[in-house]
């Protein structure tokens, strides 16, 4: 177990791996929300011209690149250094896959899809952060 300020590193990767979680769970909400809409207006999936299986690639990415920097910090939290590359590997996945877009909805205005989402836009830089941090700080 780590003590003191190594601490550091490992809360700031577990708390960008849970909100990123979160935010997986927000994306598969949304494409209920967005299915509900579609209907209220009479439209389908392909009247949109989009593929409902991009968001649930969107999902199962933003989803295990958060429970990679959860993974990372409780290996970080046992002194063990991969801890941290599985942190930082995780958030550099999330934040290429908020700009990597995989497909656009089309109903008004065209909104573009990325490959992963994001709930306040900085955990996976907290993620990133934290397993960096993870790997510079000593004993």
């Amino acid at each position: 177990m780590v003590k003191g300020k190594l601490l550091v590193g490992p809360i700031l990767a577990i708390l960008g791996g849970v909100i990123m979680v979160i935010s997986a769970y927000f994306v598969y909400a949304s494409i209920a929300i967005t299915e509900a809409g579609l209907v209220t207006a009479g439209l389908s999936w392909q009247d949109v011209g989009f593929n409902p299986m991009l968001f649930y690639v969107r999902v199962a990415c933003t989803a295990l690149w958060g429970l990679l920097g959860i993974i990372g910090a409780i290996l970080g939290f046992k002194g063990k250094k991969i801890g941290g590359i599985l942190a930082i590997l995780g958030g550099i996945l999330g934040i290429i896959g908020m700009i990597v877009p995989i497909g656009t909805i089309t109903i008004v205005l065209s909104v573009p899809v990325s490959l992963s989402s994001s709930f306040v836009f900085v955990e996976p830089s907290l993620m990133l952060i934290g397993g960096i941090l993870g790997l510079i700080l000593k004993e």
